[in-house]
């Protein structure tokens, strides 16, 4: 009704169907009516253009577009695996994207609108940090040392401790995983998964 235009930007065949039944492969097989039942995600026009102006703008071609969960599923977790049912949670910076699986195949996608950027911008009001410094303050919790060292937005050098980080932020980051558990359930029926692997930055 707006006449906004979507284009497909992933797809997973949920299953294959020879004759009405149901099938892992179709390669091999004979039959006179074949059937595939697949999951798709569409974006708007105005997100792949901005896609694709952002690496125009970098110098580079698009070759292949997919989403982000299908091409971490595809690094993190083998097909062998996905007759479990399990969720991979990809973190990014402004979204959490899900997938679930379940019976050897990708059965949903999903999302929720928050991620690594929140926890940044807690580090950012309570020390006094640009974003940059924020980031490399939040990659320092989980080294080996006992002080973090930083200069605040004056110059002014300062120190925190990853513990003193982990308690900053232990509020937001349970209100994350309480978005993503919620939605993961949502996207399983109504009930839990048997895993949760979780990957990003």
């Amino acid at each position: 009704e707006e006449n906004i235009n979507f284009y497909c930007v992933g797809y997973t065949v949920v299953h294959y169907y020879l004759n009405g039944l149901m099938m892992i492969n179709l390669e091999g097989h004979k039959g006179s009516k074949i059937a595939a039942e697949v999951l798709a995600t569409f974006l708007p026009e105005e997100v792949i253009d901005g896609l694709y102006a952002a690496v125009a703008k970098a110098g580079l071609e698009v070759d292949n577009l997919t989403l982000e969960p299908i091409a971490a599923i595809n690094v993190a977790i083998p097909e062998k695996f996905r007759l479990l049912n399990i969720a991979l949670v990809d973190v990014g910076a402004g979204t959490s994207d899900i997938c679930i699986t379940k019976d050897g195949t990708i059965v949903a996608y999903g999302m929720i609108p928050a991620a690594g950027d929140a926890i940044t911008n807690i580090i950012v009001q309570g020390h006094l940090v640009d974003f940059a410094t924020a980031e490399e303050i939040k990659i320092a919790v989980s080294g080996q040392g006992e002080v973090i060292q930083y200069n605040d937005i004056i110059g002014l050098p300062a120190t925190t401790t990853p513990q003193a980080i982990l308690d900053e932020t232990q509020e937001k980051v349970e209100e994350i995983t309480k978005l993503i558990a919620d939605r993961i359930k949502e996207l399983n029926g109504g009930k839990s998964v048997s895993a949760v692997f979780v990957v990003g930055g």
